[in-house]
C-alpha cells in the first residue's frame, strides 16, 4: 500500500556497528551484596574525607550505584558511617580482647614471650588493618568521637586492664599498662599510614613484646 499523502517516512532501524565494544550489562548483586558493596566503598571514602567532609554522591559513585539505591539501604550518611566505620572497628577490638586470657596459661618467661610476640604481631596487623577506620570514627567529629571513645572503646580497654591485671607487676596500674601498649601500637599504625614507610609486623611485633615483658632500660653496666 502506497503512503498516505503528508505522511512521514518510515525511519529505518539504525544497524549495529560491528566495531562498537559490546553494552556491559549492569550485574545484580542481592541485596547483602549491594549492601556489603556498600559499605566497603564508604570505609574508603570515609578514610580519605571524614564524616563531614563524605558525600552521598561520593559513596554511591565509589559503590557503582546511584544516590537512591544508597538510600535503600541505609537512611542517612550517619547511619552508613555507623555501619562501615564504627561497627567493624568495635567487632575488630573486641576480638583482641579475646586472645589476651592465652597469656595466663604461659608457664615461664620465655613462653609468654613467644606468646606476645605471636599476639602482638596480630594486633600489630590489625591495627595497621583498622587506623583508617579508627581516625575516622574518633576525629571526623569531635563530638561524635568523644561519644565513641568514652562509651564503646574505653570499656574495650578497661576490659583488656582487668585481663592482664593478673600479669601486671603489684607497682603498675593495669590501666595504665594497657595505655602504653595500645599507645605504642597506635603510634606504629599512625607512623605506617602517614608516613608511607615499609614496616615489618613481625619485627615490630618483637620489640614491642620485648618491651612489654622485660622493659627498654638497659641494665647498669652494660655498655
Amino acid at each position: 500500500m502506497a503512503d498516505q499523502e503528508g505522511a512521514k517516512p518510515r525511519k529505518k532501524a539504525a544497524k549495529a556497528d560491528p566495531a562498537a565494544p559490546p553494552r556491559v550489562r549492569r550485574s545484580y548483586l542481592r541485596a547483602p551484596e549491594r549492601r556489603a558493596q556498600i559499605i566497603a566503598a564508604a570505609q574508603q571514602v570515609f578514610a580519605q574525607s571524614n564524616l563531614k567532609g563524605a558525600r552521598t554522591r561520593d559513596i554511591a559513585k565509589a559503590a557503582k550505584v546511584n544516590q537512591a539505591t544508597l538510600f535503600e539501604h541505609f537512611a542517612s550518611k550517619e547511619e552508613l558511617f555507623e555501619e562501615a566505620v564504627v561497627k567493624p572497628l568495635l567487632d575488630t577490638m573486641r576480638g583482641m580482647n579475646e586472645r589476651i586470657p592465652r597469656y595466663a596459661a604461659a608457664a615461664t618467661l620465655e613462653d609468654m614471650q613467644a606468646l606476645g610476640r605471636t599476639q602482638t604481631q596480630r594486633q600489630i596487623e590489625t591495627m595497621f588493618d583498622i587506623f583508617p577506620l579508627l581516625a575516622a570514627a574518633l576525629f571526623s567529629d569531635l563530638e561524635q568521637g568523644k561519644l565513641l571513645y568514652r562509651e564503646q572503646v574505653l570499656p574495650l580497654l578497661r576490659a583488656r586492664a582487668e585481663a592482664i591485671a593478673p600479669l601486671t607487676r603489684e607497682s603498675l596500674d593495669p590501666e595504665t599498662v594497657e595505655f602504653a601498649v595500645f599507645g605504642t601500637i597506635f603510634a606504629l599504625a599512625m607512623h605506617r599510614n602517614l608516613s608511607g614507610a615499609a614496616c615489618d609486623p613481625a619485627k615490630l611485633a618483637e620489640q614491642v613484646a620485648t618491651i612489654i615483658t622485660t622493659g627498654f632500660a638497659r641494665p647498669r653496666g652494660e655498655e
